[in-house]
């Protein structure tokens, strides 16, 4: 499939900064052997609470929203990696229990409020070895590892297994075989985003190494995918994680053998405006069964009407809803 027809602009992994920041005033923190780093944004306070119950609200609605449209949709929420390498941060800037509680307690407001979740939070720290070649983040980077893009796409697939309306979509999209095969061996990545927004004169971090795979299509779908027309049932859409230089739509493609288009928001446009920019074009030209909506767990207390964001991006939550509602029904 020539997904580049399909896909919105996306950012490289250098440059899919986490806060529209100037080189020097980005909060990166170091961690205790010297040998990882953090973005602060990670770190959040009660007084986020507020803005966080918005977007719960916000995403509660649009996933009653598709559900009406005829396509179901799954909210993954990836983790904040100052908790899954918590004993890597230093000590003044340790977990309090907000922190910590942050991701269970968002998946239990969405659940609530009908809507399916795919939890990682849970499998990420049920890992007893998180390092070497099952390190799930690159140490200098924001990003997941490919290790950590793949368990994500396995817990997709467990997720859409246990959840009837997620099932019921998947089966209902055409079957393409994959292929995936794991390198070798480690090699260098040029993933290091927070290196950058270090003061001058800090310590210089060399390069990391780690694993990555391949995927390829073996077989294509029964219905045919190729040439004009073609469709695709599964949207995978979301922040730079989802940007397919991480291996995050291939590993998809793998653990649920289907054809996927792959959807990187830039970080200035934000998950709000990108989903509304998604359902007037490529939403439109293919519907999906199934739409899985990769957030950030540092997102969450950013809704739609966000002030950090340019004033283009910014968007009044109910607005927003009401923009969504629109886009679907034409």
């Amino acid at each position: 499939m020539n997904r580049n027809r399909f896909r919105l602009l996306s950012v490289t992994l250098a440059a899919a900064i986490v806060m529209p920041v100037s080189a020097g005033e980005y909060d990166v923190v170091v961690g205790k052997n010297k040998d990882w780093l953090f973005t602060g944004y990670e770190f959040v306070k009660p007084a986020d609470e507020k803005d966080n119950q918005v977007t719960y609200a916000n995403l509660i609605q649009a996933a009653k929203l598709f559900r009406e449209n005829g396509t179901a949709m799954a909210v993954m929420i990836v983790p904040s990696k100052i908790r899954i390498y918590s004993e890597q941060l230093p000590a003044d800037r340790q977990l309090d229990s907000y922190n910590s509680k942050q991701y269970d307690a968002a998946v239990k407001a969405l659940r609530a409020g009908g809507v399916n979740v795919i939890d990682l939070n849970t499998p990420y720290l049920a890992m007893a070895d998180r390092y070497e070649d099952n390190q799930l983040y690159f140490r200098l980077d924001t990003h997941w590892t490919a290790k950590g893009a793949y368990v994500a796409a396995e817990a997709i697939k467990s997720t859409i297994l246990s959840t009837p309306e997620l099932k019921a979509a998947w089966q209902g999209a055409p079957e393409v075989k994959y292929d995936l095969t794991w390198a070798a061996r480690k090699r260098p990545t040029r993933a290091r985003d927070l290196v950058h927004y270090l003061p001058v004169g800090s310590a210089d971090f060399p390069p990391e190494s780690v694993l990555t795979f391949k995927v390829a299509r073996t077989q294509a779908a029964a219905t045919g995918l190729t040439g004009a027309g073609e469709t695709v049932g599964v949207t995978v859409i979301g922040s730079s994680y989802t940007d397919p230089k991480t291996g995050y739509p291939d590993a998809v493609r793998y653990t649920l053998q289907r054809d996927v288009l792959d959807i990187s928001l830039p970080v200035d446009q934000g998950p709000w405006s990108g989903m509304l920019t998604y359902l007037g074009n490529e939403f439109k030209a293919s519907k999906p069964k199934l739409v899985i909506w990769e957030i950030p767990e540092r997102e969450l207390h950013s809704p739609p009407a966000a002030k950090w964001r340019e004033a283009r991006y910014q968007i009044d939550n109910a607005q927003w809803l009401s923009r969504m509602r629109d886009q679907l029904k034409k």
